[in-house]
């Protein structure tokens, strides 16, 4: 009977968690590949730069914190401060490699790690609210041999 009000009370709180959302992040089928969609009547505003955390046994640590919220590389420059999605518009940003330096857009740096194997997410800041979006966590395995 308790395991069953536990039950209740943890879907309850999700689906109160999610009505009260800004945006949704959805993995796709390629890891370190996401849909961000906004679900505000408003629409929704997030900085223009996310992170991807890995989850450690100190719990989730920040990876790479460089995941810039464009469609293509060559829109970095220009890319706003705050990034803002119409009520209901879906941004494809850039998936994300793996790799610390060259994990999305590439930039220079002294060391290009690949981060993986493990599992991570995606996390977002609204601007000017400080509110995170928090995506599911999904699992990068271990990179092809060349």
């Amino acid at each position: 009977m308790i395991a069953g009000f536990a039950v209740i009370a943890i879907t309850l709180s999700h689906a109160a968690a999610l009505e009260g959302a800004i945006a949704e992040v959805r993995n796709l089928a390629q890891p370190g590949a996401f849909a961000i969609e906004s679900l505000s009547p408003s629409g929704a505003s997030f900085e223009r730069q996310g992170r991807i955390e890995q989850q450690t046994s100190a719990g989730w640590e920040t990876v790479f914190d460089e995941f810039y919220l464009v469609k293509n590389c060559g829109a970095v420059a220009t890319l706003p401060a705050c990034v803002a999605l119409a009520p209901g518009a879906v941004l494809r940003p850039v998936p994300w490699t793996g790799y610390t330096c060259y994990g999305q857009c590439p930039r220079p740096c002294k060391g290009n790690v690949y981060r993986p194997p493990g599992t991570f997410r995606l996390v977002l800041t609204a601007c000017g609210e400080g509110v995170r979006v928090v995506g599911a966590p999904f699992f990068m395995g271990s990179r092809a041999k060349q």
